[in-house]
Protein backbone atom coordinates (compact mmCIF):
# COMPACT_ATOMS: atom_id res chain seq x y z
CA UNK A 1 0.00 0.00 0.00
CA UNK A 2 1.38 3.76 -0.92
CA UNK A 3 1.89 4.49 2.87
CA UNK A 4 1.85 8.42 1.67
CA UNK A 5 -1.78 7.91 0.44
CA UNK A 6 -3.13 4.94 2.60
CA UNK A 7 -5.44 4.31 0.31
CA UNK A 8 -7.26 0.98 0.81
CA UNK A 9 -8.26 -1.71 -1.68
CA UNK A 10 -11.69 -1.28 -1.04
CA UNK A 11 -11.43 2.79 -1.74
CA UNK A 12 -9.66 1.55 -5.28
CA UNK A 13 -12.57 -0.88 -6.40
CA UNK A 14 -15.27 1.75 -5.69
CA UNK A 15 -14.17 3.84 -8.53
CA UNK A 16 -13.25 1.05 -10.77
CA UNK A 17 -16.61 -0.91 -10.98
CA UNK A 18 -19.88 0.79 -11.63
CA UNK A 19 -21.87 1.44 -8.10
CA UNK A 20 -24.98 1.28 -10.83
CA UNK A 21 -25.97 -2.36 -11.88
CA UNK A 22 -26.89 -2.29 -15.45
CA UNK A 23 -30.23 -2.44 -16.27
CA UNK A 24 -31.15 -6.58 -16.39
CA UNK A 25 -31.29 -7.80 -19.91
CA UNK A 26 -31.96 -10.81 -21.62
CA UNK A 27 -28.77 -12.63 -23.08
CA UNK A 28 -27.28 -15.11 -20.94
CA UNK A 29 -23.68 -13.66 -21.26
CA UNK A 30 -25.51 -10.44 -19.56
CA UNK A 31 -27.26 -12.02 -17.36
CA UNK A 32 -23.84 -13.71 -16.14
CA UNK A 33 -22.05 -10.96 -16.50
CA UNK A 34 -24.12 -8.74 -13.75
CA UNK A 35 -24.03 -11.60 -11.79
CA UNK A 36 -20.48 -11.47 -12.19
CA UNK A 37 -20.21 -7.47 -11.36
CA UNK A 38 -22.41 -8.49 -7.80
CA UNK A 39 -20.49 -10.91 -6.37
CA UNK A 40 -17.14 -8.91 -7.50
CA UNK A 41 -18.46 -5.67 -5.01
CA UNK A 42 -19.05 -8.67 -2.69
CA UNK A 43 -15.43 -9.33 -3.00
CA UNK A 44 -16.24 -13.01 -3.79
CA UNK A 45 -13.37 -12.90 -6.77
CA UNK A 46 -13.31 -16.00 -7.49
CA UNK A 47 -16.82 -16.52 -7.93
CA UNK A 48 -17.35 -14.12 -9.70
CA UNK A 49 -14.31 -14.90 -12.30
CA UNK A 50 -15.97 -17.93 -13.36
CA UNK A 51 -19.05 -16.24 -14.08
CA UNK A 52 -17.38 -13.49 -16.28
CA UNK A 53 -15.25 -16.38 -17.64
CA UNK A 54 -18.42 -18.07 -19.17
CA UNK A 55 -19.93 -14.43 -20.62
CA UNK A 56 -16.86 -14.35 -22.27
CA UNK A 57 -17.13 -17.86 -23.83
CA UNK A 58 -20.89 -16.73 -24.88
CA UNK A 59 -19.82 -13.19 -26.07
CA UNK A 60 -16.53 -12.43 -27.08
CA UNK A 61 -17.67 -9.09 -28.33
CA UNK A 62 -18.43 -7.31 -25.43
CA UNK A 63 -15.32 -4.82 -23.79
CA UNK A 64 -17.22 -4.40 -20.35
CA UNK A 65 -16.58 -8.24 -19.91
CA UNK A 66 -12.73 -8.61 -20.25
CA UNK A 67 -13.03 -5.33 -18.31
CA UNK A 68 -14.66 -6.91 -15.76
CA UNK A 69 -12.28 -9.41 -15.51
CA UNK A 70 -9.10 -7.74 -15.50
CA UNK A 71 -10.45 -6.14 -12.55
CA UNK A 72 -11.45 -9.07 -10.64
CA UNK A 73 -7.74 -10.72 -11.63
CA UNK A 74 -6.64 -7.42 -10.15
CA UNK A 75 -7.99 -8.06 -6.84
CA UNK A 76 -6.73 -11.48 -6.84
CA UNK A 77 -3.44 -10.49 -7.45
CA UNK A 78 -2.90 -12.24 -10.56
CA UNK A 79 -1.80 -8.54 -12.36
CA UNK A 80 -0.04 -10.42 -15.68
CA UNK A 81 -3.06 -12.17 -16.38
CA UNK A 82 -5.35 -8.71 -15.33
CA UNK A 83 -2.96 -7.05 -18.58
CA UNK A 84 -3.90 -9.16 -20.91
CA UNK A 85 -7.67 -9.12 -19.89
CA UNK A 86 -7.52 -5.18 -20.34
CA UNK A 87 -5.62 -5.52 -23.51
CA UNK A 88 -8.38 -7.22 -24.85
CA UNK A 89 -11.17 -4.82 -23.63
CA UNK A 90 -9.33 -2.42 -25.33
CA UNK A 91 -9.25 -4.49 -28.22
CA UNK A 92 -12.74 -3.99 -28.38
CA UNK A 93 -13.32 -0.85 -27.73
CA UNK A 94 -11.02 2.28 -26.64
CA UNK A 95 -11.94 3.89 -23.51
CA UNK A 96 -10.78 6.18 -20.94
CA UNK A 97 -12.04 4.13 -18.31
CA UNK A 98 -10.34 0.78 -19.66
CA UNK A 99 -6.95 2.78 -19.69
CA UNK A 100 -7.87 3.88 -16.11
CA UNK A 101 -8.09 0.65 -14.41
CA UNK A 102 -5.04 -0.73 -16.39
CA UNK A 103 -3.21 2.18 -15.24
CA UNK A 104 -4.68 1.40 -11.87
CA UNK A 105 -3.72 -1.71 -12.07
CA UNK A 106 0.08 -1.25 -13.24
CA UNK A 107 0.26 1.01 -10.03
CA UNK A 108 -0.84 -1.68 -7.56
CA UNK A 109 1.69 -4.48 -9.18
CA UNK A 110 5.03 -1.45 -9.16
CA UNK A 111 3.61 -1.04 -5.32
CA UNK A 112 3.67 -4.84 -4.78
CA UNK A 113 7.07 -5.34 -6.00
CA UNK A 114 10.65 -5.72 -4.25
CA UNK A 115 12.24 -6.12 -7.95
CA UNK A 116 12.75 -1.69 -8.45
CA UNK A 117 13.33 -2.36 -11.55
CA UNK A 118 11.02 -4.28 -12.95
CA UNK A 119 8.75 -1.73 -10.62
CA UNK A 120 10.06 1.23 -12.36
CA UNK A 121 9.01 -0.27 -16.10
CA UNK A 122 5.08 -0.80 -14.21
CA UNK A 123 4.38 2.31 -13.05
CA UNK A 124 6.10 4.16 -16.43
CA UNK A 125 3.61 2.19 -18.30
CA UNK A 126 0.85 3.43 -15.91
CA UNK A 127 2.20 7.19 -16.01
CA UNK A 128 2.18 6.94 -19.92
CA UNK A 129 -1.37 5.07 -20.04
CA UNK A 130 -3.04 6.98 -17.71
CA UNK A 131 -5.81 9.39 -19.29
CA UNK A 132 -5.42 13.01 -19.35
CA UNK A 133 -8.97 13.56 -17.89
CA UNK A 134 -7.76 11.61 -14.59
CA UNK A 135 -4.67 13.21 -13.65
CA UNK A 136 -6.13 14.99 -11.18
CA UNK A 137 -7.33 12.37 -9.38
CA UNK A 138 -4.02 10.27 -9.69
CA UNK A 139 -1.51 12.10 -10.98
CA UNK A 140 0.32 13.05 -7.76
CA UNK A 141 0.67 9.56 -6.15
CA UNK A 142 1.84 8.10 -9.68
CA UNK A 143 5.04 10.45 -10.02
CA UNK A 144 5.23 9.98 -5.87
CA UNK A 145 5.55 6.05 -6.53
CA UNK A 146 8.08 6.47 -9.50
CA UNK A 147 9.71 8.48 -7.26
CA UNK A 148 10.19 6.48 -4.40
CA UNK A 149 11.41 3.95 -6.55
CA UNK A 150 13.71 5.37 -8.24
CA UNK A 151 14.62 6.73 -4.82
CA UNK A 152 15.91 2.97 -4.08
CA UNK A 153 17.50 2.46 -6.99
CA UNK A 154 19.35 5.21 -6.12
CA UNK A 155 19.04 7.49 -9.03
CA UNK A 156 18.51 10.61 -7.19
CA UNK A 157 17.90 13.01 -9.93
CA UNK A 158 15.16 11.45 -11.77
CA UNK A 159 13.62 10.77 -8.58
CA UNK A 160 13.85 14.37 -7.69
CA UNK A 161 12.45 15.39 -10.90
CA UNK A 162 9.51 13.14 -10.23
CA UNK A 163 8.61 14.88 -7.04
CA UNK A 164 8.60 18.06 -8.31
CA UNK A 165 6.60 17.20 -11.50
CA UNK A 166 3.84 15.18 -8.32
CA UNK A 167 3.90 19.15 -6.84
CA UNK A 168 3.45 20.78 -10.09
CA UNK A 169 6.52 22.78 -9.10
CA UNK A 170 7.64 23.50 -12.21
CA UNK A 171 10.09 26.68 -11.68
CA UNK A 172 11.79 24.21 -9.38
CA UNK A 173 11.90 21.73 -12.18
CA UNK A 174 13.56 24.35 -14.24
CA UNK A 175 15.95 25.16 -11.77
CA UNK A 176 16.99 21.14 -11.49
CA UNK A 177 17.65 21.46 -15.26
CA UNK A 178 19.60 24.05 -15.39
CA UNK A 179 21.96 22.31 -12.59
CA UNK A 180 22.24 19.06 -14.05
CA UNK A 181 22.98 20.71 -17.77
CA UNK A 182 25.59 23.02 -15.75
CA UNK A 183 26.96 19.54 -14.13
CA UNK A 184 27.23 18.22 -17.85
CA UNK A 185 29.16 21.19 -19.57
CA UNK A 186 31.07 23.23 -17.41
CA UNK A 187 34.32 23.28 -17.78
CA UNK A 188 35.70 24.08 -14.45
CA UNK A 189 36.77 21.68 -12.02
CA UNK A 190 34.46 20.56 -9.51
CA UNK A 191 34.18 19.03 -6.29
CA UNK A 192 31.55 18.55 -3.57
CA UNK A 193 31.92 18.85 0.16
CA UNK A 194 30.28 16.12 2.36
CA UNK A 195 30.42 15.37 6.29
CA UNK A 196 28.43 19.07 6.38
CA UNK A 197 26.06 17.82 9.19
CA UNK A 198 28.89 16.96 11.85
CA UNK A 199 29.85 20.87 11.92
CA UNK A 200 27.59 23.64 10.73
CA UNK A 201 25.35 21.71 8.07
CA UNK A 202 23.86 23.66 4.88
CA UNK A 203 23.97 26.97 6.62
CA UNK A 204 27.70 28.40 5.67
CA UNK A 205 27.54 27.44 1.69
CA UNK A 206 26.45 30.53 -0.40
CA UNK A 207 26.57 31.03 -3.73
CA UNK A 208 29.88 32.81 -4.55
CA UNK A 209 31.57 32.17 -0.68
CA UNK A 210 34.93 30.83 -1.01
CA UNK A 211 36.31 28.00 1.06
CA UNK A 212 40.30 27.26 2.00
CA UNK A 213 41.17 23.48 0.89
CA UNK A 214 43.83 22.21 3.61
CA UNK A 215 45.31 18.85 2.99
CA UNK A 216 45.30 16.53 6.06
CA UNK A 217 48.66 14.22 5.39
CA UNK A 218 48.32 12.59 9.09
CA UNK A 219 44.12 11.98 8.74
CA UNK A 220 43.95 8.18 9.69
CA UNK A 221 41.08 7.53 8.26
CA UNK A 222 41.99 8.44 4.59
CA UNK A 223 45.80 9.59 3.77
CA UNK A 224 44.02 11.66 0.60
CA UNK A 225 41.66 13.89 2.49
CA UNK A 226 41.56 17.48 1.95
CA UNK A 227 39.77 19.41 4.83
CA UNK A 228 37.17 22.30 3.85
CA UNK A 229 37.40 25.49 5.84
CA UNK A 230 35.47 28.86 6.29
CA UNK A 231 36.92 31.39 8.41
CA UNK A 232 39.47 29.12 10.42
CA UNK A 233 36.31 26.81 11.14
CA UNK A 234 36.17 23.22 9.71
CA UNK A 235 32.68 22.95 7.47
CA UNK A 236 33.44 19.56 5.85
CA UNK A 237 35.61 17.47 3.68
CA UNK A 238 36.08 17.24 -0.04
CA UNK A 239 34.12 13.88 -1.39
CA UNK A 240 36.13 10.94 -1.63
CA UNK A 241 34.06 7.73 -1.52
CA UNK A 242 31.71 5.97 -3.92
CA UNK A 243 29.11 6.92 -0.98
CA UNK A 244 29.40 10.84 -0.97
CA UNK A 245 30.73 11.28 -4.43
CA UNK A 246 28.66 12.42 -7.50
CA UNK A 247 28.84 12.66 -11.03
CA UNK A 248 30.82 15.31 -12.65
CA UNK A 249 32.90 16.04 -9.86
CA UNK A 250 36.25 14.97 -9.05
CA UNK A 251 37.55 13.30 -5.94
CA UNK A 252 39.97 14.57 -3.27
CA UNK A 253 42.33 12.33 -4.37
CA UNK A 254 42.23 13.42 -7.82
CA UNK A 255 42.64 16.76 -7.17
CA UNK A 256 45.44 16.67 -4.41
CA UNK A 257 48.53 17.16 -6.35
CA UNK A 258 46.68 20.13 -8.05
CA UNK A 259 47.98 23.64 -6.74
CA UNK A 260 44.30 24.44 -6.12
CA UNK A 261 44.09 25.96 -2.31
CA UNK A 262 40.63 27.38 -2.52
CA UNK A 263 37.54 26.70 -3.67
CA UNK A 264 33.95 28.57 -4.86
CA UNK A 265 30.09 27.68 -4.11
CA UNK A 266 28.08 27.17 -7.03
CA UNK A 267 25.49 25.63 -6.30
CA UNK A 268 23.88 23.55 -3.69
CA UNK A 269 22.58 20.65 -5.44
CA UNK A 270 19.37 18.33 -4.86
CA UNK A 271 19.30 20.18 -1.75
CA UNK A 272 22.08 18.15 -0.26
CA UNK A 273 25.49 18.43 -2.47
CA UNK A 274 27.51 21.23 -1.97
CA UNK A 275 29.38 21.92 -5.46
CA UNK A 276 32.47 24.12 -6.07
CA UNK A 277 34.51 24.87 -8.14
CA UNK A 278 38.45 25.47 -7.50
CA UNK A 279 39.65 28.53 -7.71
CA UNK A 280 43.70 29.97 -7.22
Amino acid sequence: MDKKYGESLDDWNRKTISQDTPAPKTSTADVLYSEALRLSKAKRYKEALCLIDVAIENDETNFEYPNLKGVILENLNRFSDSVKSYDRALELYDAEEIYENKARMLYRWANSLNDKNRALDLITQAITILPMSKNDEYFERFWYLKGSILDCLERPVESRRCYLIAEGMTEEIRKLDEQVDFLKNTKDTLINITGTRFYYGMEPFKKGIIVNLIREDDNEHDSDAIRVELEGETVGYVANNEYTLIENVKSATEIRKTDFKKAEVVLIYLDEYVICRLVK
